[in-house]
């Protein structure tokens, strides 16, 4: 007799170990993304690029031996990859029809120099300026004729207050400085998705107007950022 015939047994036992050694390289993976979320060793949009390759590397190891595309007729394979491409770009479009642009209507940055002045009332939280230094109220009074720090917190930076109206939706805004020796970064998802005007105080090292900072908005399909 000629030929070698296949051990039914030997190869079901090959492929048990190569299904076991598969799913432990995939927990490694996986484990390797918590760290990488949690301890966050790289910034941002390295960290989305990191997450999207590992997650590649897991789905080829999914169809292409747990779901035995390996063994299969190149023709399944074939029909599989069609099917994934189709499924793909009718999402991506349902998508990209769906969604508004959203538009930045208002953005600034201004700069909060307000004198302190006697005899005027303040609200808790105010900001006012004395001598070249910043100060915030700690409670609601009325201001009296000399000047004392007993209703004030003096602030480390230079108070500037953000403003900015969104048109359309948008379910993350980023708010950051373009000069690295003034640094800025705010980023948070609305609460009301629709017609967004908020504002908020930030304490800044230099004095700063709008042209030094940078606004992102971003809608299920779009980034806008504004000029």
């Amino acid at each position: 007799m000629s030929g070698h015939s296949v051990d039914p047994v030997a190869e079901e036992s090959q492929r048990f170990f190569t299904f076991f050694n598969l799913s432990m390289i995939l927990v490694a993976i996986t484990g390797l993304e918590i760290v990488i979320i949690y301890v966050q060793t790289f910034e941002g949009s390295t960290i989305i690029g990191v997450l999207f390759a590992t997650s590649i590397l897991k789905f080829i190891g999914v169809i292409w031996w747990f779901m035995h595309l390996r063994w299969d007729k190149i023709l399944n394979t074939v029909l599989f990859l069609m099917g994934l491409v189709i499924a793909l770009g009718t999402f991506f479009a349902v998508i990209f029809m769906a969604d508004e642009h959203p538009i930045v209507e208002e953005f600034k940055v201004t700069q909060i120099d307000n004198e302190w002045k006697s005899g005027t009332k303040y609200n808790s939280g105010d900001y006012v300026s004395m001598d070249e230094k910043f100060y915030q109220a700690n409670i609601d009074h009325t201001s009296d004729n000399n000047w004392t720090k007993e209703s004030w917190n003096e602030v480390s930076g230079i108070p500037h207050l953000i403003s900015w109206k969104i048109i359309n939706s948008a379910d993350l805004i980023e708010i950051n400085s373009k000069k690295p020796e003034n640094p800025y970064y705010y980023q948070y998802t609305p609460t009301e998705q629709e017609s967004i005007e908020e504002n908020r105080i930030a304490l800044l090292e230099q004095p700063s107007s709008t042209e030094d900072f940078r606004i992102k908005v971003r809608s299920e399909a779009f980034w806008v950022e504004n000029n």
